[in-house]
């Protein structure tokens, strides 16, 4: 999509023509019209390795819980805290115990600090421009070079191309079993990726 847009860019701008130089700004996004929202990302997820875990290296399978997300700072930390709470009170701590459990809840914090711009943006791309190019381009160049972020289907996309490829490219995984771990399979492997190989 952003080879098809910037393709598209270069045709409208490409031409010699003596006009007043301006910096037009193209963005591929889906934020505004085709949102990917973090929690159905997590179920997508969650989906794929709940029907096709990870077996452990006894050979059972690795269930992977739904993961609990927050709406703010203020929910995580009351989340620590409880945890935190939780387990003091199940296992008694001596002063280095509880000295090391308050060191875990500071470093989980300041990773969620870390990362707290990107987990909780706001922030919306403007693709009015790019919807503006769209809408010069005849159909057959909209099939050829098609642009539209809100054609996407996150769930076949996600199920479909992302998992499959990461696992593929990133994990080494063949015909249903992985090179990372000693011996790992991924029951369904080969049946998933049967139409694939």
């Amino acid at each position: 999509m952003v080879v098809n847009a910037t393709l598209a860019a270069i045709a409208k701008h490409g031409q010699v023509v003596i006009q007043k130089p301006e910096v037009k700004v193209y963005q591929i996004a889906s934020s505004v019209t085709n949102p990917l929202v973090t929690k159905y990302l997590m179920s997508l997820l969650h989906e794929h390795f709940d029907s096709s875990p990870f077996l452990d290296s006894k050979g059972s399978p690795i269930r992977v819980p739904l993961m609990k997300l927050f709406t703010s700072m203020e929910d995580f930390s009351a989340h620590l805290l409880d945890g935190a709470m939780q387990r003091s009170i199940i296992g008694s701590s001596n002063g280095e115990q509880l000295a090391q459990k308050q060191y875990e809840i500071l470093r989980r914090k300041e990773f969620a600090n870390v990362y707290l711009p990107y987990g909780f943006y706001a922030g919306r791309f403007d693709c009015s421009n790019t919807m503006g190019l769209m809408q010069i381009m005849n159909e057959e160049e909209k099939k050829k070079f098609g642009f539209d972020m809100g054609s996407i289907d996150w769930k076949h996309y996600i199920t479909n191309v992302h998992v499959p490829g990461l696992m593929r490219n990133v994990m080494k995984e063949k015909r249903g079993e992985t090179l990372v771990g000693a011996g790992n399979k991924i029951p369904g492997g080969a049946k998933f990726y049967k139409s694939k190989l």
